[in-house]
C-alpha cells in the first residue's frame, strides 16, 4: 500500500500554539483540539457534534473542529470507513463478518485500536494487519476519558496503545481517535508531543446503542454520507447491528458515486489542496 501522503506531526517540545484554521496551509493538520465537551453523556456515545460540518468548509477544503480533522474535501468523491476497537465486556469482542464482508469486496477500512483490546484478543489484531488495503490506526490504550489538566496522562494514554501495538508486531499509522471522541484544549499538547494528527468524524449513526437497529444505522448512514465523510462504526461488542448492516450501507454508498478510502488517503488530499493553495 502506498505511504500515506498527509504531512505527519512530529513531536514538539515547544508550548502550544494558537490553532490554526482551514486554508492556512499544511500547518492546518497541526494538532490542536478545542470545541466538544470532554465527556458525553452515555446515550450520546459516538454521536457527531452538532456543529460537525458548521465550519463552513467550501468543497475544495476540508473541515476541522479546531485542527482536529472532521471530513475530507466533499468534492473528493472519497469516504473513509472506521472501525473502532475497544476494551470493553460488551461480546462479542469482535466482529469477523465485519472483516469478512470488506475483505471480499475489497474495501478499505482504518481501523482504530486499542492497545488493551490487542493485547487481549493478538489473533484478531493479526487478523485485520493481515489485510493489506486495511489501515490500523490508535485509540488509546485504556480508553479512558481525556480530562483538562492532566496533558502528561493524555501523551501517556497515546504512547501506551502505541507501544502495545508495536509490541505485538504491527505498525500504526500515526492517527490518534480520543476515546469516546474526548477532546478537551490540552490534548493540542499532547497529540503534539506524541506526533499523532486526531481524527473524529461527520457521520455518527451510534451503533454502541442497542436499539440501533441494523435499518436505523443504514438510514443514518445514507442520509448522512457525503463526499469527504468519515464514518465511526464498531469492529467489537459495541457494534451491536454493524455487520448485518454493512452490506447495504457498502452498496448504497459505493451507488452515490463514492469510492471507500483510508484515512490516510482522506487525509491526504487535504494536505495536497493546502498545498496548492499556498503556492
Amino acid at each position: 500500500m502506498a505511504p500515506a501522503r498527509f504531512p505527519i506531526v512530529r513531536p514538539d517540545p515547544s508550548p502550544a500554539r494558537a490553532p490554526r484554521r482551514v486554508g492556512h496551509g499544511l500547518l492546518a493538520l497541526a494538532i490542536a483540539l478545542v470545541g466538544l465537551p470532554a465527556a458525553h453523556p452515555a446515550g450520546a456515545l459516538h454521536r457527531p457534534p452538532r456543529h460537525a460540518d458548521g465550519s463552513g468548509a467550501a468543497a475544495g477544503a476540508c473541515a476541522f473542529d479546531g485542527d482536529t480533522v472532521l471530513h475530507g474535501r466533499r468534492d473528493s468523491g472519497m469516504v473513509a470507513l472506521t472501525f473502532d476497537a475497544c476494551p470493553t465486556s460488551h461480546v462479542p469482542w469482535f466482529a469477523p463478518e465485519i472483516v469478512d464482508r470488506l475483505s471480499a469486496e475489497h474495501v478499505p477500512a482504518t481501523f482504530f485500536v486499542s492497545g488493551r483490546w490487542a493485547e487481549r484478543h493478538p489473533s484478531e489484531l493479526q487478523r485485520i494487519t493481515s489485510v493489506p488495503f486495511f489501515e490500523l490506526a490508535l485509540h488509546g490504550y485504556r480508553h479512558h476519558h481525556l480530562r483538562d489538566g492532566a496533558a502528561d496522562a493524555a501523551v501517556e494514554e497515546i504512547e501506551d496503545g502505541r507501544r502495545a501495538l508495536q509490541g505485538l508486531g504491527a505498525a500504526p499509522a500515526p492517527l490518534f481517535r480520543p476515546p469516546y471522541g474526548d477532546h478537551p484544549k490540552l490534548l493540542a499538547d499532547a497529540a503534539r508531543r506524541a506526533g499523532v494528527t486526531p481524527i473524529l468524524w461527520d457521520v455518527a449513526p451510534g451503533d454502541p446503542d442497542p436499539h440501533e437497529t441494523a435499518g436505523d444505522l443504514e438510514r443514518t448512514v445514507l442520509h448522512q454520507v457525503q463526499g469527504g465523510s468519515i464514518i465511526v462504526l464498531h469492529v467489537n461488542g459495541r457494534g451491536v447491528s454493524t455487520a448485518a448492516a454493512l452490506p447495504t450501507l457498502l452498496s448504497g454508498i459505493r451507488a452515490r458515486g463514492l469510492r471507500f478510502v483510508t484515512v490516510s488517503e482522506l487525509v491526504g488530499e487535504c494536505a495536497d489542496a493546502s498545498a496548492a493553495r499556498s503556492q
